[in-house]
């Protein structure tokens, strides 16, 4: 532990040495502005807004061929797990937007559906304002994908393959003329992650009472050894239309398709009891499957009335989704090296699912860079289906439906929202301060089980403040509350299978999870390096975390449960600078304190430090060759009931560019040096399980892009560049 801050403290202060180094060396002038603040003199890599950071997807050489999670790996703060799940500031919990509208998908699912390559810039709302939606305790990830902003056609094709056997290709087709625009496009995509794997796990029962296990004061340890995988299969359309003109807004997009995700492993497994060593014990090899398919389809229509030339505004929008199907799959099986089935599971949860949102809202500019908006928002989501399983039956050989464990479900959550914020600025100074009322009904019903019904009413205050200077460069101070609503998937409580070994059970009296996010930022360009410095504070009361218990010999339960009440407080510091013409540097890092204090029995109240810290080098080679290095070191951090120890890797990444920019080829080495690993301990009374995941090498990824832009015969006579920035309204 001692070893892990001392690590970070010198990385730390690497960092800072760097930063007085250029105050002292460069002379001071200042190139911010208020709305939107560059921190890079080139094509703005990271930009800020009042609330949000944006990151420029073009200039992340290492996310070709990736996704959208792949572009968010250089943002401090960010960590990839071996299961390529992302967390932010020791947080899963975010809310996913593409182009300002909720995505049909949720959580690390919705980043693996977009390509890095059709992504233009990537927004970050850290502490999200009162008329946004307040779910997602880090906040809001928006992906703005790329598009034409003049007349003709533009027509992108994006296409990757790697070593680990993952397949994409999506196409665009966009044409605009006059005040219309119409668009069409697909994406199918088959990524893969894979991951060697090993376990040992221990639990046992003192007295027979704990475990419902046949014999009192049983144990037993169990070695798991062998590979584990997960996939994100996504086959999806879209398509839709744009009128534009001074005065009204419309736009109609649809989507439709089915995504797969499919996971598991294959493991050699021995179970020991306090009689056996190791090597005496049944070697049985496991097979476990994971399977969710979803059919959905989504449309979306949103239209804006610009009121007056004074810029009064109306707007309406509405979104609805629909799963056709959904079916959850869980498999596992256990078999000797005969190939004798031993044990054996099937578990299937069908689901029908639809959520529909809408939203009214009025902005009124009172006066010059004064803005007051008001409006209404709803969101309505339900769910119905059932889950059943069987098992197999050793004496008869046969898979034996358990009728005593069939679950019919119904769950439907509404929310009625109004909010008022108010914009505006007075020179240097800039503002916001809103208020959200969020009124919710949340119903589920599981006839053969249990039944929960909840009406209540919360408010969500928020404000964000900015100041800038000549000399002292900007400072930003935004807070909101925020909170994390379980879903129908973690409440219902019935047991599914992640392995033979390990056991998953939702909780119908779980709570919400509440969080207060404070943050202080300060930026700073001086000539041809830029610094940004951000502290923060996030206070979670009812923290919602898995446990794992042990349940039978050799086998765990994972419950989730709201877990205690724990402190965030974070340092970030990035510096970005050009050492010579050919070569820009990137050198960030966060650090934080995490306190926790457990509520629950079988958790440990804790007080740990954790952060990451990441060195990016680009080059240019020649005009149209660049090259990428990144490093990145992740520090060991607590969990709920354990730890986890820290490891390193290393990105390499290449780009070249032909035909006019026209067509690009990428490829990108991940984890170069094979160093990245996954170690973890979770330890109780009765249970112990250590687990080691080391990712497959090599992950070397091929991309080509082309982009076609056929530019109408009005553009060719001085419209607008397709290159020029447009900030369109706030989502």
């Amino acid at each position: 532990m001692a070893n892990e801050r001392l690590k970070l403290l010198l990385l730390f202060s690497c960092l800072a040495t760097t930063s007085l180094q250029a105050q002292g060396q460069v002379e001071q002038t200042d190139t911010t502005v208020m709305r939107e603040v560059s921190i890079n003199g080139e094509r703005q890599r990271i930009s800020y807004r009042l609330d949000r950071q944006r990151i420029d997807a073009e200039q992340v050489l290492t996310a070709q061929g990736g996704t959208a999670l792949d572009v968010l790996r250089s943002v401090p703060g960010v960590i990839i797990d071996a299961e390529g799940s992302l967390s932010f500031r020791g947080s899963q919990n975010f809310l996913v937007y593409v182009d300002g509208k909720p995505s049909p998908l949720s959580g690390t699912e919705a980043l693996q559906m977009i390509g890095a390559a059709s992504i233009k810039d990537i927004e970050i709302l850290t502490t999200p304002s009162a008329k946004y939606k307040t779910d997602g305790d880090v906040g809001i990830i928006n992906i703005v994908t790329k598009r034409s902003e003049t007349d003709g056609w533009d027509v992108m094709v994006n296409g990757t393959a790697s070593t680990w056997g993952t397949l994409s290709l999506d196409t665009k087709v966009n044409y605009r003329t006059g005040h219309h625009n119409i668009y069409v496009g697909g994406q199918g995509s088959d990524i893969h992650n894979k991951s060697q794997f090993q376990q040992e796990k221990w639990t046992a029962s003192p007295d027979g009472s704990a475990l419902p296990l046949k014999e009192a004061g049983r144990s037993a340890t169990s070695y798991a050894d062998g590979t584990r995988f997960r996939d994100f299969r996504t086959f999806i359309g879209q398509g839709g239309y744009e009128f534009n003109t001074e005065r009204h807004r419309l736009t109609i997009d649809l989507q439709g398709g089915r995504t797969i995700n499919p996971r598991g492993g294959d493991m050699m497994y021995e179970s020991l009891t306090p009689t056996l060593s190791k090597g005496e014990g049944e070697i049985l090899d496991s097979h476990d499957r994971y399977k969710l398919t979803k059919y959905l389809f989504q449309t979306a229509i949103d239209y804006t009335w610009k009121l007056n030339e004074r810029g009064d505004e109306i707007s309406v929008s509405n979104r609805l989704r629909y799963d056709r199907f959904s079916e959850e799959y869980t498999e596992s099986n256990m078999f000797t090296l005969a190939g004798k089935r031993q044990e054996g599971t099937r578990g299937y949860e069908t689901e029908h699912h639809w959520d529909c949102d809408g939203a009214f809202a009025y902005k009124l500019h009172y006066r010059p860079g004064g803005v007051l908006e008001t409006g209404y928002q709803y969101t309505t989501y339900s769910e119905h289906g059932d889950y059943r399983i069987c098992y197999w039956d050793l004496p008869s050989e046969s898979f034996i439906w358990q009728d005593d464990l069939y679950a019919p479900f119904y769950y439907r959550r509404q929310t009625h929202s109004a909010y008022a914020q108010v914009n505006d600025r007075f020179g240097p100074l800039q503002f916001d301060a809103g208020l959200r009322i969020d009124h919710l009904k949340d119903d589920m019903d599981l006839p053969t089980i249990t039944s929960r019904h909840k009406r209540y009413t919360e408010l969500y205050p928020s404000a964000h403040l900015a100041y800038t200077t000549t000399k002292a460069g900007t400072f930003t101070l935004g807070y909101s509350r925020r909170t994390n609503r379980p879903g129908i998937w973690k409440l219902e409580p019935y047991i599914t299978y992640e392995d033979y070994h390990t056991r998953i059970i939702g909780n119908p009296d779980l709570e919400s999870e509440y969080i207060h996010s404070l943050e202080l930022s300060w930026r700073k360009t001086i000539g041809k390096t830029s610094l940004t410095a951000t502290g923060y504070v996030r206070r979670r009361t009812g923290v919602v975390d898995y446990i794992r218990r042990a349940y039978d010999v050799g086998v765990t339960l994972d419950s989730i449960i709201n877990a205690g009440n724990g402190w965030r407080k974070g340092f970030e510091l990035q510096v970005s600078t050009k050492p010579t013409r050919w070569w820009q540097l990137t050198a960030n890092g966060d650090l934080s304190l995490h306190n926790f204090r457990a509520t629950y029995e079988g958790c440990i109240s804790q007080h740990s430090t954790t952060g990451t810290v990441g060195c990016i080098n680009n080059f240019r080679l020649a005009k149209n060759t660049s090259l990428q290095f990144d490093g990145h070191f992740v520090s060991g951090h607590h969990l709920t009931q354990g730890w986890e120890t820290a490891y390193v890797y290393f990105d390499l990444a290449a780009r070249q560019t032909l035909f006019g920019g026209k067509l690009q080829l990428g490829l990108v080495a991940h984890d170069v040096f094979h160093t990245a690993r996954y170690h973890s301990l979770r330890t109780s009374t009765l249970m112990s399980s250590e687990t080691w995941v080391r990712p497959t090498y090599p992950n070397i990824a091929l991309s080509v892009s082309y982009r076609f832009r056929q530019p109408s015969a009005k553009a060719k006579e001085g419209a607008l560049s397709s290159d020029a920035e447009f900030v369109g309204k706030d989502f």
